[in-house]
């Protein structure tokens, strides 16, 4: 639209230049001969002999000159004014191509208004691109950071199992499989976070009821939440909805684990509840809170609290990859006590009586 809207005014300032050159030789004939009129009636000669002459071909030929000169001199100003900058245009884009995501257009304060537009946008895509390519170079290095440690500790003990300094025994074997399970769920993380990210993260609705779907989850995760100095408390109530019962245990399992890294060991309250039509998956702990400076994006991933050494940063992120895949949201606030209360919504579409 903005390109097509740039031809059309081209067009019709070259058109403005081409009746301009016209007029500029008409106006020049008129005052030369206006002139001439005035000053020299002589040289002027009888009405019934105003055919051309030779003085006639001079003037009209001077004006013609005058004229011509004028309109190539205000086309040069004007292409000028729509060159510059889109050459500057297609030069950023072959640096851009060649690599160097830092190019930008130049335009000057004197290029046509669709012009600066257009270079406008240009350098606007081309600062998001380089923060695209930044942003994947920062996510393959979380990546390979998040997957060193488990490999690396499977890795030692392993080597220690086949040197003899550890007996494959089942305390090794467990230890072993630990570390499996975290990396398996470190990458799963990691695909749901990409899938959500891509539009394609697929799910398996069911009608269920949530309460049913979070309470499955009591014998895994309490046993761990009461040995960490949580007393856990399970508030479930029916709401029966149309979701992917598999990606909302994901979600629960996650805010749990947030909790159960990051909260201050007391009270660890678990709801399901129906709420002004939508039903509500919440976690909420005793503190210490998130700093007001960070809980905008405390769902993004990676986003993990520098005083925090546990954790992969991927929980809450795969928590809001699963909210949205529902058409819901995920949230935060802070309660009274400096505690933090995550909550998960399935929206009313989705929503279906008891």
């Amino acid at each position: 639209m903005r390109l097509a809207g740039l031809g059309r005014r081209i067009a019709v300032r070259m058109a403005l230049v081409t009746v301009a050159g016209f007029l500029l030789s008409a106006l020049c004939a008129f005052f030369v001969y206006a002139w001439v009129f005035e000053n020299n009636p002589n040289l002027v000669a009888a009405p019934h002999h105003w055919s051309p002459q030779a003085k006639d071909y001079v003037v009209i030929a001077a004006a013609v000159v005058i004229a011509i000169g004028l309109a190539v001199l205000i086309g040069a100003q004007l292409a000028r004014r729509i060159v510059l900058p889109l050459a500057s245009l297609a030069a950023t884009a072959r640096r851009i191509t060649d690599g160097d995501l830092t190019a930008r257009a130049v335009v000057s304060d004197r290029s046509l208004r669709e012009t600066a537009e257009l270079v406008d946008d240009f350098n606007r895509m081309a600062e998001r691109l380089q923060a695209l390519a930044a942003g994947m170079i920062s996510w393959n290095a979380k990546i390979a950071h998040e997957l060193r440690t488990p490999v690396t500790i499977l890795k030692g003990r392993l080597e220690g199992v086949a040197d003899g300094v550890f007996e494959m025994d089942p305390r090794t074997l467990t230890s072993l499989l630990r570390q499996v399970d975290g990396l398996a769920r470190v990458v799963e993380d990691l695909r749901v976070v990409s899938l959500a990210d891509s539009g394609h993260l697929d799910l398996r609705l069911e009608t269920v009821d949530l309460a049913e779907v979070v309470g499955d989850l009591r014998e895994v995760v309490e046993p761990g939440l009461t040995a960490a100095g949580f007393e856990v408390v399970w508030r479930l109530e029916s709401a029966v909805v149309v979701c992917d019962p598999t990606r909302i245990r994901q979600a629960a399992l996650a805010l749990v684990e947030n909790a159960r890294h990051h909260a201050t060991p007391g009270l660890l309250c678990i709801r399901t509840a129906p709420f002004s039509g939508v039903a509500r998956l919440s976690v909420e702990d005793d503190g210490p809170g998130i700093p007001a400076d960070r809980a905008a994006e405390v769902f993004e991933a990676f986003k993990r609290d520098a005083t925090y050494a546990s954790g992969t940063g991927l929980g809450l992120a795969v928590v809001r990859a699963v909210a949205d895949a529902h058409d819901g949201r995920a949230f935060h606030r802070s309660t009274v006590g400096d505690g933090s209360l995550f909550t998960v919504e399935i929206p009313r579409a989705s929503f279906v009586q008891a």
